[in-house]
């Protein structure tokens, strides 16, 4: 890669891409965040391959759509941001195909629709009752627990505000999960993110 480029900011870098179609440019801008886009898909599905078709696909729809992008402020606030939806979509799918599956619904049959009737079938909202529902006949305390804890408040502040041992928040924060994974299997560490998130 040219020096020239390496040189350049990335807001120079994306009006060289959109003005110009500098694919120089744009493969500059990939050089210096496809990397850490990765990790952050990876670290948030689990899979190498979904992670690497996430990132792909963002900067395909970048390269197709400049014209129509326009980006003011951090280029790289525009690319978590839109990296984030992508990873958020990718997991509602898996919540609904999850939760379906549980409810003894044809998959097959469901799935042969369009994705449209797919999540208008189960939105969001739909699956954060769900959620809400298993959270609520948690035991009491246990609940209490992983709602702080998942709400950002570390371990040792939930310990000291409920007088509790580290280890004990740690136990209750683990039944927790425990018992959700039984409802939800590994896809209960995704949906609290995404519900979080959305």
């Amino acid at each position: 890669m040219s020096k020239v480029y390496r040189d350049r900011d990335d807001l120079e870098l994306w009006q060289l891409t959109k003005a110009s179609d500098d694919s120089l440019a744009f493969a500059e801008l990939h050089r210096r965040y496809s990397a850490r886009l990765y990790a952050l898909a990876f670290r948030k599905t689990g899979d190498s391959e979904v992670s690497e078709d996430l990132v792909q696909d963002l900067f395909v729809h970048l390269w197709l759509q400049k014209a129509g992008i326009t980006i003011e402020k951090a280029l790289n606030l525009y690319l978590f941001s839109a990296l984030k939806n992508r990873i958020i979509s990718h997991l509602r799918k898996q919540i609904v195909q999850h939760t379906v599956s549980l409810n003894d619904i044809d998959l097959e049959t469901l799935s042969s629709q369009s994705a449209n009737l797919v999540q208008e079938w189960l939105s969001l909202k739909e699956v954060q009752e769900i959620y809400s529902r298993e959270l609520a006949n948690l035991p009491e305390k246990s609940k209490h627990v992983f709602e702080l804890s998942r709400s950002g408040v570390p371990n040792r502040e939930i310990a000291q505000m409920l007088e509790l041992s580290e280890k004990t928040v740690e136990f209750h924060i683990s039944k927790c999960l425990r018992i959700l994974r039984t409802k939800f299997g590994y896809v209960v560490n995704v949906l609290v993110w995404v519900l979080m998130s959305a």
